[in-house]
C-alpha cells in the first residue's frame, strides 16, 4: 500500500509499506491493505510504517491519519504539523520527547471531561 506522511508545507516521506501503527485519542492501531476506509485524529506519540522487516518511525506532535482505497489502489496519508524521524534523534533528545509525550497525554486526559452517560432511547 502507498503510504505518505505530510505536512502543510512538504511531504516528509513516502513509499510501499505492509502496515502503519500509530496512537489515536482512542488508542493505538494498525491499518494494513483492505483496512475499511479509516480517519483518526492522532495524539503526540510516534507513527510507525512497517514493510517487511524493516520499521521507520516517526515522533508526531498530532495529527490526522485518513485510510482508503480499493485492494490495487490502497492507500494511507498522516497529515501533521511536522515530524521527525526517530533515528535521526539521539538518547537524550529521545528521554526528554518521551517525558513531552507523556506531559501531553496528560494535559489531553485533564483537560476533557468525563462523559455523561445518556440514555438510550428509540
Amino acid at each position: 500500500m502507498d503510504v505518505s506522511i505530510v505536512a502543510v508545507d512538504k511531504e516528509i516521506w513516502r513509499g510501499d509499506a505492509d502496515m502503519v501503527l500509530a496512537r489515536s485519542t482512542e488508542g493505538e492501531f494498525g491499518v494494513q491493505r483492505g483496512h475499511i476506509p479509516f480517519l483518526a485524529a492522532l495524539v503526540p506519540g510516534l507513527v510507525t510504517v512497517v514493510d517487511g522487516t524493516s520499521r521507520r518511525t516517526w515522533k508526531v506532535p498530532a495529527g490526522f491519519l485518513e485510510a482508503s482505497g480499493t485492494w490495487e489502489d490502497y492507500h494511507v496519508i498522516v497529515l501533521v504539523d511536522d515530524a521527525e524521524e526517530v533515528g535521526d534523534i539521539d538518547a537524550n533528545e529521545a528521554a526528554r520527547l518521551i517525558d513531552e509525550m507523556k506531559q501531553a497525554r496528560r494535559r489531553g486526559s485533564e483537560e476533557r471531561e468525563p462523559e455523561t452517560p445518556q440514555p438510550l432511547t428509540r
